[in-house]
């Protein structure tokens, strides 16, 4: 008994010098007292309960220590600090209110009539000391709370102290408590393995590691603590078990505190009921050192007995973390990368820091390890996390219970500072309480490396301010490592061009043509200009080669569909290129300056993409764009492009002028060249806008394209809008101008003006479309808009000119339009007019508007239409006459007839209904005249029909004739052969026949060598003639009058002489210094004579005399190469000896070969 008052002696003095050995610590703050190297101050007392004088009154005060505990805990928590000052080598005591005369001192007994008080403030004046008085000057500015400090009663009957307290520097002086302290304690271990417990912190019994122990909790032995030392950092784990105390009851039977303090805290807890016979904490690791062991008997099962209990405290020697080291500040420094740490988490509040430093950019990967957790399918269950050096996560790792191994991606950083943070994810266990993974003793393994790249992305670099700098041609590697998570580059562009970005990574299986990767180019300001995506499959994606402006701009990779997780390598490669479209030009404001005649490239990005090229015309003139583009595979009858050309007419005010829509398989088109007046254009190059079929998806894009802009000034060019007779352009007689069609829609009108009476003729053309479908409508128009005249021609039809219109002096408009959307492309038109008195003027279809003529005048007309157009004239006779009509034509190369010319009198009634009232007028003759009629005086009209359609557009000559003798006229003699010439002559109406005379001289003997006695017959041939030798010809005529047939007097003389005919010469180059030269035969013809020369209008020389008649072709040789000769040639005859020659030939043109 006396050894035990003496040990209690000695532990009640170790106790006091520990008290005295403590400074001042900040108030509410859990500190864990061990003896190794992470050894750490104990806080001030914080509540000073009084000792319960038996079990029951023990249990009792369960509840209150309890809950200074947990508020410890919690101060701890918040960080709260609170600080006493002192004099100089005084510290300040822990202690309930104290009189001012009176010591403090700390005792395990107090007595009766003390009250104990939580943060008492001490009387002004009051003396404060620990071991000797403080100053009375000195005033404690604050006092902190006291903690719980309760011992039991055995411990307060062990150490008896006397009313006149022993100071405390006596018993720190008593150094055989201290040098037998470690003895004692072993002293208590039985040889069987039972244990003798402390029933204090300050009386800890010490215990062994990896060893079992055996000790037993009753009604006057509730709180057991033992202390154990590591002389290395390792981890351990407390092993608990008992017997089954009861079938049903399953209440707490121990509380176990496992690395407590002196206050009743601990890193772990758990208890173990009456029935559950083995329990065990979670691993810690630990730094090398000395902790403690509370185990507490439940109050309600020990006042009915005693029970026995084993444990053991585990150690396991390894690489692990070191507790505490749950802020970044005490975190574990991880200095042995590449190998693995071994940790736990062993309470919802638990986390584990370590701490990894590199002087080098590149990434850090790690994996984390851990057993099977069965019952939560794929839940998550631990947490790893990249933090900065100020705590902020940057990525986020979980390991779900199924997995045995989860790895990280390949984060990349900068060369610093960084954590990992490892947390428990809480879940319900079997119970129904919140517990987290570790807690039952689970360990994980975390095994983290750095690479050092330079190529390698740094996070965080989520924005354009975080972005990494990216440089053209070098391949960067990355990674996304969540949902959230975007990788931002940067690059700068010092001129204009181009660039083409190629993302690779892995295969992904199992989510077939989805999209799992992004990449998005944006400007400045974060705006995206493009995106392109990367499907599982496709393990290298390469962008179009997307156009930028000089400057900066932003790559940003991110994840889609959910996917995230794998590494990722992008490349950026930029050329410089002034020709390439610049984005973003997506509106009028952006759009890009284009030089014209230049050829730009660019692409359209998406259905919905658009880029705009600006262009400007100084004055009227022309626009065309021509695109060419690469086969869309599979959308070769899609439309894929829209091409439009748009006029700006004033601020913010767009008219379009010209679209047209491109399919996939149309690699090139080009516009019409539209007029356009003055200003400023916008060529707009746009995807389809279509969101259905094939399109939907996006898959046909992007598509490139090549684009060039001419934009040229010029007067010969249709100016639009030109689509109505009220904006018609107005144009010059006999000048083309060159125009366009731009759709099914545009119709272009012109405008001239007649000064005078006359005839119009329009001659359009156009390229040949390899179409026969009718193409172009042109149409003549009055100034009332009534339709004069209307041709169509097809698209091979490459040039018409329309028939002679007459018109009436006056305003006309020409329209021009699409007869079909088979063709939108150029055409030219020119004009001409010409004021003459001899022609109809349409429209002239009907009595009203029938056109006045006189008796003996000719008029000239055309029937514009087979059955919409007819011709009307109206001639008056002062007095009664004998008179007939005539129609006279070129000759058709056609049968049958083609006109017909009707006689109506004033009341619109046919004159006689006989052959003298109309005639029919044939194909194949060239004159035709109506029987003679005498007609009153009066009012009288001739209409004019087409009989065939042979006869549309043929111009025609009538006239009302007089009957009466008058003279014919030759009007030509022609040599055809070198024995035959052609007499011609004017018809006289009425004519019977026609006397042909003939001399060799002009004045001398003329014979009729022949007679006409066919109406309407103007020319004849005479084959009697000698080459070379001039004839003389003059003609009389016989008329039938109404009294009867009467001769004119002679025409006019009109000679010639027969000569060789004219050939037709054609050449072709034979090689660099020969041409070939070939010829049609003269008949008759003694030989040929060539001529050369070297230009077109040159002065030709004789280069060859063919001498027989017979031959047609001739080799000119000793020429120069790639050089043009022109030729002619002509035939001779010999007559007498001497040469008579033909007409030359039309000159003809070749280019000798370049070799």
């Amino acid at each position: 008994m006396k050894k035990r008052h003496q040990a209690g002696k000695r532990i009640a003095a170790w106790l006091m010098a520990l008290s005295l050995c403590m400074t001042a610590v900040p108030a509410e703050q859990v500190v864990y007292a061990a003896g190794g190297q992470n050894e750490t101050e104990v806080t001030e007392l914080t509540e000073l309960t009084e000792v319960p004088e038996s079990a029951e009154a023990m249990k009792d005060s369960e509840t209150t220590e309890k809950t200074g505990a947990g508020e410890k805990a919690e101060a701890e928590e918040a960080g709260t600090e609170s600080k006493a000052e002192v004099t100089e080598t005084t510290e300040s005591e822990e202690t309930s209110e104290i009189p001012a005369d009176t010591e403090s001192t700390e005792s395990s007994e107090i007595p009766a009539d003390t009250e104990s008080t939580e943060s008492s403030e001490i009387p002004a004046g009051t003396e404060s000391t620990e071991s000797s008085e403080m100053p009375a000057d000195t005033e404690s500015t604050e006092i902190p709370e006291t903690t719980e400090n309760t011992e039991s009663t055995q411990a307060t009957e062990d150490s008896e102290m006397t009313d006149d307290t022993e100071s405390t520097e006596a018993l720190i002086g008593d150094t055989e408590a201290a040098d037998t302290e470690k003895e004692e304690s072993e002293d208590i271990l039985k040889k069987d393995g039972n244990v003798t417990p402390g029933s204090t912190y300050a009386a800890a019994t010490s215990i062994g590691l990896n060893t079992t122990y055996n000790a037993t909790t009753s009604s006057t032995s509730r709180r057991h603590w033992y202390k154990f030392t590591m002389s290395k950092a390792g981890m351990v784990q407390l092993k608990f078990a008992h017997v089954n105390l009861s079938g049903t009851n399953n209440s707490a039977a121990w509380e176990i505190d496992f690395i407590a303090d002196q206050y009743g805290s601990a890193m772990v807890s758990v208890d173990s009921s009456f029935s559950d016979t083995q329990n065990q904490t979670a691993k810690i690791g630990l730094e090398a050192g000395t902790y403690y062991v509370q185990i507490t008997g439940n109050i309600g099962f020990t006042t009915a007995g005693s029970a026995a209990y084993s444990f053991s405290v585990q150690y396991e020697d390894t690489y692990c973390e070191t507790e505490q080291n749950n802020t970044i500040a005490a975190a574990d420094n991880y200095d042995r990368l590449g190998q693995t740490i071994t940790g736990s988490i062993s309470s919802a509040s638990d986390t584990d820091y370590y701490k990894i430093t590199s002087t080098t950019k590149g990434y850090l990967s790690f994996q984390l390890q851990h057993d099977k957790v069965s019952g939560r399918l794929s839940t998550d269950i631990y947490s790893v996390a990249v933090c900065d050096a100020a705590g902020n996560t940057m990525y986020t790792m979980t390991s779900k219970k199924d997995e045995e191994k989860t790895e990280s991606v390949n984060f990349g950083l900068d060369a610093g500072t960084y954590y990992l943070k490892v947390s428990g994810i809480q879940y319900m266990d079997a119970s129904g309480s919140l517990t987290v993974q570790g807690a039952n003793g689970e360990t994980y393994k975390l095994k983290a490396s750095w690479t050092n790249a330079d190529n390698w992305e740094s996070e965080s670099n989520d924005d354009i301010n975080t972005a990494d700098t990216m440089t053209s041609g070098k391949a960067v590697y990355g990674s996304l490592y969540g949902v959230s998570d975007s990788d931002y580059y940067g690059f700068q562009t010092t001129k204009d061009g181009y660039i083409v970005i190629n993302l690779q990574h892995s295969k992904v299986t199992g989510r077939q043509n989805k999209a799992i990767y992004a990449v998005t180019v944006c400007d400045t300001s974060g705006n995206s200009i493009y995106e392109m995506t990367s499907k599982v499959e496709d393990e290298s994606t390469d962008s179009i080669k997307l156009g930028l402006s000089a400057g900066k701009y932003y790559i940003k990779v991110a994840g889609q569909n959910a996917y995230y997780g794998g590494n990722y390598v992008i490349k950026t490669t930029f050329k410089a290129c002034s020709t390439w479209e610049h984005e973003s030009n997506d509106t009028y404001d952006t759009a890009n300056t284009a030089v014209s005649g230049t050829t730009y490239s660019g692409d359209i990005r998406t259905y919905s993409d658009v880029d705009y090229f600006k262009t400007s015309l100084s004055a009227n003139g022309y626009i065309n764009v021509k695109l060419t583009h690469p086969v869309v595979s599979g959308q070769e009858t899609t439309n894929m492009f829209v091409l439009s050309v748009i006029r700006k007419v004033d601020k913010d005010q767009y008219t379009e002028v010209y679209t047209t829509k491109i399919r996939g398989g149309d690699t090139s088109i080009s516009t019409p060249n539209l007029g356009l007046p003055k200003g400023e254009y916008y060529i707009k190059i746009a995807g389809t806008g279509n969101t259905t079929g094939t399109l939907l998806s996006g898959t046909s894009y992007p598509v490139n394209y090549d684009v060039c802009i001419i934009a040229k000034t010029a007067s010969d060019r249709e100016v639009e809008s030109n689509d109505s007779a009220a904006t018609a352009n107005t144009v010059k007689n006999g000048k083309t101008y060159y125009g366009s069609t731009s759709s099914s829609s545009d119709k272009d009108y012109y405008k001239i003006k007649m000064s005078k009476a006359g005839y119009l003729q329009i001659k359009f053309g156009h390229k040949n479309s390899q179409s026969t479908a009718s193409c172009y409508n042109v149409v003549l128009y009055n100034k009332d808009n009534s339709e004069i005249y209307k041709f169509t021609n097809t698209g091979t039809e490459t040039s018409y000119t329309s028939c002679k219109l007459g018109l009436d002096a006056g305003e006309y408009y020409v329209c021009v339009s699409q007869a079909s959307t088979l063709y939108t492309g150029d055409y030219t038109i020119c004009m001409t007019q010409k004021a003459a008195s001899g022609w109809e003027t349409e429209n002239n279809g009907d009595w009203a508007s029938a056109d006045n003529i006189k008796v003996g005048k000719a008029v000239n007309g055309v029937i514009t239409g087979y059955t919409s157009d007819e011709d009307c004239y109206r001639f008056t006779l002062t007095k009664a006459q004998y008179i007939n009509f005539s129609l006279a034509h070129e000759k058709i190369n056609d049968a049958g007839r083609s006109w017909y010319v009707t006689l109506y009198n004033a009341n619109g009634k046919r004159v006689s209904r006989k052959d003298d009232d109309h005639i029919y007028s044939y194909a194949g003759s060239t004159y035709t005249e109506s029987k003679a009629v005498k007609l009153s005086k009066g009012t009288y009209y001739l209409k004019v029909q087409a009989f065939a359609k042979n006869a549309v557009e043929k111009e025609y000559t009538l006239c009302v004739n007089k009957i009466e003798n008058r003279k014919t006229s030759v009007t030509s003699v022609k040599s055809t052969a070198y024995n035959k010439l052609k007499v011609s002559w004017k018809v006289v109406p009425a004519a019977t026949s026609y006397q042909i005379y003939r001399s060799t001289a002009k004045d001398g003997d003329y014979q009729n060598i022949k007679t006409i006695n066919s109406v309407g017959t103007s020319s004849w041939t005479d084959g009697s003639v000698k080459t070379g030798k001039t004839y003389y010809y003059k003609i009389k005529t016989v008329v039938k009058t109404q009294n009867g047939e009467q001769t004119s007097g002679f025409s006019n003389v009109k000679s010639a002489k027969a000569v060789p005919a004219k050939t037709t010469l054609k050449a072709k180059a034979s090689d660099a210094k020969n041409v070939k030269l070939t010829w049609s035969k003269v008949k008759g013809a003694s030989g040929y004579e060539i001529y050369r020369s070297n230009s077109k209008d040159g002065k030709c020389s004789k280069v060859k005399t063919i001498s027989k008649g017979s031959t047609t072709s001739y080799k000119n040789g000793k020429l120069k190469k790639s050089t043009t000769y022109y030729y002619k040639i002509r035939a001779y005859r010999k007559v007498n000896g001497k040469k008579v020659y033909g007409s030359y030939s039309s000159v003809v043109s070749v280019k000798t070969k370049a070799k």
